[in-house]
């Protein structure tokens, strides 16, 4: 490996070996990237923008105590009864971002841009140094200006002209919405751009939003999800109360996104197929595998970043063979240059008999196992209108994994819905935003004794869902 290379990389298959002459294995390789101590102490330049849904139901009172006035208000066709003494919304957003230009987090490295967006967006404030407060405060304070249906896409395509022109910078969106999209296709359609130009998309859902979209959003650009809740809070989600450090904690990740613009490349030989990249840590997320290089977002200073890929091998004769070949491009933005790490081999030992096949890596199946929770929990929460039966079955599957990792959130928004499966037989919006959002929240480290041992193909097949 190159001295000037800012990344260390381990390469780590769930198996030293795998069994000769046996078709339809499965080989989870797991990719592991930390920064070199230099890189990970920089501190790279920010550009955010900052995605605030208008609509009329942002007008709606979450916290507080509210009383009656006895007027009642109608806004985009619907009508609201008027109350003081409580905050809605779009108040608590308005405070949060004053909150996080006061924080003393940001300098002058560090541009941020605000775009509201109901049936139609623009831009209140272009890219602007955090330390222009005033400027910054006086377009925050105009998002109470709009109401209106919610068009996510339109203020999508507003920031993605924004920061696409940008360069040598970490860079994110951060979505706030409340409400079901009218043009979701072309949410899909735009959160690939955003990929390719290596934006990340920090999306915060509370009320009637549509979690499938963005689960599509944060999976795409390697992104985060964040279920906020009006009602005291449980498990994984965040109180409406707490949007404001969250907002704040997300701005402290890109800053510490030392490297980012990661596109990795995979070339396998013949027999071998690749068929899921997954982000496993330190937070979950799905990459769909549309055309390479897959964009998988970026590396934190002072933490390892984690991969799972997943690949199907056909049989093969005893022998050590190089299955395939990973590339890797990437961004220093505080250094102000572009990289590429040498072609790293994937190395597999063939052997025949089953013997030599058994003992497992605890670290690599952790993560597997862990990724695993997500694809449970999805099709749980598919099944349980018409076959409750099933989806408890598969919710419990998960909760057992997530008991065996250690993930104590997710373990407490999944008692929560089996609870509610058990007793209704069916599982509520909000309950499968909860679980949903959740199992793509910040993960668990995993280390090398996290399970047993001399786990058999069949029970990896069983554990994995493939």
């Amino acid at each position: 490996m190159e001295l000037n290379n800012p990344l260390k990389v381990e390469i780590t298959p769930h198996r030293e070996f795998l069994a000769a002459d046996t078709a339809d294995q499965k080989l989870f390789i797991m990719l592991k990237l930390r920064p070199i101590k230099e890189v990970a102490n920089s501190r790279p330049s920010t550009t955010v923008s900052i995605l605030i849904d208008t609509s009329g139901s942002m007008y709606e009172i979450v916290s507080g105590n509210p009383q009656p006035t006895g007027n009642f208000i109608t806004t985009d066709g619907n009508q609201y009864r008027e109350v003081t003494g409580g905050k809605s919304k779009i108040d608590i957003v308005i405070e949060s971002l004053n909150n996080l230009i006061d924080s003393g987090l940001l300098n002058q490295q560090d541009k941020v841009c605000l775009i509201q967006f109901d049936d139609q967006a623009s831009t209140l404030i272009p890219l602007t140094p955090t330390t222009q407060k005033q400027d910054l405060k006086n377009a925050i304070a105009r998002l109470k200006e709009f109401s209106g249906g919610t068009c996510m896409g339109k203020g999508m395509e507003e920031a993605l002209n924004i920061l696409s022109k940008q360069s040598m910078t970490s860079k994110r969106a951060i979505i706030f919405t409340d409400g079901q999209t009218f043009d979701e296709f072309e949410c899909q359609e735009l959160a690939k751009k955003f990929a390719e130009n290596s934006i990340p998309i920090t999306a915060l859902g509370i009320g009637e939003y549509n979690e499938d979209l963005l689960i599509n959003l944060g999976d795409t650009t390697a992104g985060r999800l964040y279920h906020i809740v009006e009602k005291e809070a449980k498990g994984t989600q965040i109180p409406v109360e707490k949007v404001a450090q969250t907002i704040f904690e997300e701005y402290q990740n890109t800053i510490g996104e030392v490297i980012n613009n990661l596109a990795m490349n995979i070339k396998t030989v013949k027999g071998v197929e690749l068929n899921r990249v997954t982000r496993v840590y330190p937070e979950q997320a799905e990459f769909p595998l549309l055309q390479q290089p897959y964009h998988i977002g970026s590396a934190r200073g002072n933490d390892e970043t984690v991969f799972i890929l997943e690949f199907d091998v056909d049989s093969r004769a005893s022998s050590k063979v190089r299955v395939a070949q990973l590339g890797l491009t990437y961004d220093v933005p505080a250094q102000n240059r572009r990289g590429e790490l040498p072609p790293q081999n994937i190395v597999v030992q063939f052997l025949a008999g089953q013997g030599a096949t058994t003992a497992v890596d605890q670290e690599v199946m952790g993560y597997v196992q862990q990724r695993n929770i997500s694809q449970l929990i999805d099709d749980a929460t598919k099944v349980a209108e018409e076959n409750p039966e099933l989806a408890e079955q598969k919710m419990e599957t998960a909760r057992r994994l997530t008991v065996k990792i250690g993930n104590q959130d997710m373990l407490e928004s999944l008692n929560e819905g089996i609870i509610e499966l058990r007793k209704t037989r069916k599982i509520s919006s909000s309950t499968r935003k909860t679980v949903k959002m959740g199992a793509k929240g910040k993960t668990v480290k995993m280390s090398t004794t996290d399970l047993d041992e001399g786990l058999s193909d069949e029970q990896i097949r069983q554990l994995t869902g493939t």
